[in-house]
């Protein structure tokens, strides 16, 4: 890419796997922006909460916004680059997650962050080798592991007629947490588990047999895993208004706008 004047940008809203161990400027990025949830420490909240670190090569460098922080040695100032787009309208409802991703990357340490890392590819593999001793379930993509896979239930929904979304309402009954998967979704009846750093052996133990629990109820009593959930204070949700454009309404102007007037 740089060969012909381009530059790569890069996205890591996923790095338990390599803290410690590579870097986007090794590998030549002149963008990297690092999303705080999950990596550091920070809840997914709502697919991953708005703040993180963004950080630029040389080539970018003057078009950042302004004002930044200088330093000379000395003494700290505030200048705006050259090219800069200028001020870009603060967001401040995050500061605790950015506070939080700081502590935890420096109580963890250099040899903290790389054990990290070797124990979230080590937990991702151990627990897809359980996973995929349950009959239905698959990994499409056959590739090495690092922190993160997406399966399949694709041959268990054409045996029973659960789709993946079912199989993760009915897995909250048991008070597990389950992703189906990212957009666009390129494997049939996803689920993308990111088990990370955290878990023992023991959770990731608990968490394949409740995962194998649920493929067999399928199989014995479809229509029983279609009705879940059984032990939330929610039952079930309609989401009909999720695929209806009229209905949307992001912000409570709209809302006004679209239900009210």
């Amino acid at each position: 890419m740089h060969s012909v004047g381009g530059l790569a940008c890069y996205d890591q809203a996923n790095a338990n796997g390599i803290l410690g161990i590579t870097r986007a400027r090794d590998a030549g990025f002149d963008l990297c922006h690092f999303n705080l949830h999950k990596t550091f420490s920070t809840p997914h909240a709502c697919g991953g909460p708005a703040a993180g670190a963004c950080g630029v090569s040389a080539a970018l460098e003057p078009f950042l916004p302004g004002p930044v922080v200088t330093f000379d040695g000395a003494t700290y100032g505030m200048e705006t680059p050259p090219s800069s787009i200028g001020k870009v309208r603060p967001f401040l409802g995050v500061t605790p997650n950015i506070v939080r991703a700081y502590a935890w990357i420096m109580a963890m340490g250099a040899e903290g962050l790389r054990q990290v890392a070797e124990t979230a590819v080590l937990n991702n593999n151990y627990l897809m080798h359980k996973i995929l001793q349950i009959p239905g379930a698959s990994a499409p993509w056959d590739k090495r592991r690092v922190e993160q896979v997406r399966y399949s239930w694709q041959e268990l929904s054409e045996e029973t007629g659960v789709h993946s979304e079912e199989i993760g309402v009915r897995a909250a009954d048991f008070g597990v947490h389950y992703w189906t998967s990212h957009h666009p979704y390129l494997v049939p009846e996803p689920f993308t588990l990111e088990p990370t750093e955290s878990y023992s052996k023991e959770d990731l133990d608990e968490y394949a047999a409740i995962l194998a629990h649920v493929a067999s109820e399928a199989r014995t009593d479809p229509e029983f895993v279609k009705g879940a959930p059984y032990n939330q204070s929610v039952h079930k949700i309609d989401t009909t208004s999720l695929d209806d454009p009229k209905a949307w309404a992001p912000t409570w102007r709209a809302y006004v706008r679209k239900h009210l007037s």
